[in-house]
């Protein structure tokens, strides 16, 4: 029978397992793999989500991802964008990081912007919500699992969902199974 107590430094440790699992390493990497997988297809979609309300897109087709967002950054900073797919660009980027920013910690970013001052921290609170709940409405209004509100809901809470847990489930994963290697 394996020991399956909560380890007393994992409280206070973060990176450290609160329980042990039986599973072999290149299992735990594995499935961290998938996870990070999902979360970067997920990540797309919200990204493209936010572009087609800039650009005026049809709805984002979950089905086929658009790769090429993942070249967006580096055309824009070798100056290779139109201004319209500039402008895109910097909006979805712009908009998810608010969003993993979010996902890393909300106090870290309001700390950092606290910095400049109360009233720079409270515009940033304020400002910083807003751009989170208008990504969730271009998740809905862009995105589609399917016809109608369940499908356009649909997509926007599981999208919402993976981008905001897969990633750092996946790097946990990733780093239990490095250090049990």
């Amino acid at each position: 029978m394996r020991d399956k107590t909560v380890n007393a430094t994992a409280a206070t440790t973060p990176g450290t397992a609160r329980r042990t699992s039986g599973h072999p390493p290149l299992f735990i990497v594995v499935v961290g793999l998938g996870f990070m997988a999902l979360f970067a297809v997920a990540l797309m979609m919200q990204i493209q989500t936010n572009e087609a309300f800039i650009t005026g897109a049809k709805d984002v087709n979950i089905y086929k991802p658009d790769w090429a967002i993942l070249l967006q950054i580096p055309n824009l900073i070798g100056g290779n964008s139109s201004a319209s797919d500039a402008a895109a660009t910097i909006f979805g980027y712009g908009i998810e990081l608010v969003y993993l920013g979010f996902i890393v910690g909300y106090e870290i970013l309001q700390d950092s912007v606290q910095r400049s001052g109360q009233f720079m921290g409270a515009l940033f609170r304020t400002l910083s919500w807003v751009i989170v709940a208008f990504n969730g409405w271009t998740d809905y209004n862009y995105g589609s699992l399917g016809n109608g509100f369940w499908g356009h809901f649909g997509f926007a809470l599981v999208i919402s969902f993976i981008v905001g847990f897969f990633g750092t489930i996946g790097m946990y994963l990733l780093e239990i199974g490095w250090k049990r290697a």
